[in-house]
């Protein structure tokens, strides 16, 4: 089968920017309306794999992805690091000192508030910033632009009046690849698990997980937590730390967590991705 990656929005989000960054700017790629449908669309074979947008370094963790994650059965092939640059994007013709109103995704819209309080320019809630840029482009307002991505601009013919207008330049969202078949192993890798704790009402419990870890010199590089849906107030733990479940230590560390949890999963290991400031 062609290789096909499904990503969540219209042409033009940073998810399929992020496809075309891991994959290369040729890669097919097949929009939908939400995480859900991309993973169904694998299901059916429609596609090969999946780019899942997992946290942004300024808005913190995409809940709903992990959410739909952890109810189906694929792997973890990958991660991907895109750099959000958010662009103001306009019709051709208009000048930027025109321009009183700025479309995007209310995530984007934040993350630019002081620059466009600085600008005077007001902020209108959308959908998503590809969505945004698409509008635009066929509504032709004479006094409004979209916050969007460089290449949203370029997809639908609109002039990038600024660039970089998010207030924080330490701006970074991570994906996840996920796909059906485990990953080749890299130089350096990850592994991410979901696990819920044996007597997790008990003092202790997630404190006596995470120590396997360091009792085997593994690295944890990030926490997480997600209610679980048939019991309140109890909860589901996602981990990612360094290493291969291949590895000795690896193994060592998940064979004591198995004694610690009333469920384990391994979502995958897979080659971990350095951090790219460009």
């Amino acid at each position: 089968m062609t290789q096909i990656i499904a990503f969540q929005g219209v042409p033009g989000a940073y998810s399929q920017q992020a496809c075309r960054q891991y994959f290369g700017n040729d890669v097919n790629t097949l929009p939908c309306q939400s995480f859900n449908d991309m993973f169904m669309a694998l299901h059916r074979g429609e596609v090969t794999n999946i780019m899942l947008p997992i946290e942004n370094s300024v808005a913190g963790t995409v809940s709903t992805a992990y959410d739909t994650l952890s109810n189906h059965d694929f792997r973890v092939q990958g991660e991907e690091i895109v750099k959000v640059r958010h662009c103001l994007v306009a019709p051709h013709g208009l000048k930027l000192e025109d321009v009183k109103k700025a479309k995007s995704h209310w995530q984007a819209l934040a993350q630019c508030q002081g620059t466009l309080h600085r600008m005077g320019i007001e902020e209108v809630n959308h959908l998503d910033t590809a969505g945004a840029a698409k509008e635009v482009a066929e509504l032709q307002e004479p006094d409004t632009a979209a916050i969007s991505s460089e290449l949203a601009a370029d997809l639908y013919g609109l002039n990038i009046l600024a660039r970089d207008l998010q207030d924080s330049l330490n701006n970074y969202t991570r994906f996840f690849v996920i796909g059906r078949e485990d990953a080749p192993r890299g130089e350096r890798n990850k592994t991410s698990i979901i696990f819920v704790t044996r007597n997790d009402n008990k003092p202790g419990a997630l404190y006596r997980v995470l120590g396997e870890l360091e009792n085997n010199g593994i690295n944890m590089t990030k926490l997480e937590s997600r209610p679980r849906q048939n019991i309140a107030w109890h909860y589901r733990f996602f981990v990612d730390f360094e290493g291969h479940e291949d590895d000795e230590n690896v193994q060592a560390a998940l064979t004591g967590i198995l004694r610690h949890t009333s469920s384990l999963k391994i979502l995958g290991s897979y080659p971990a991705k350095a951090l790219n400031g460009g």
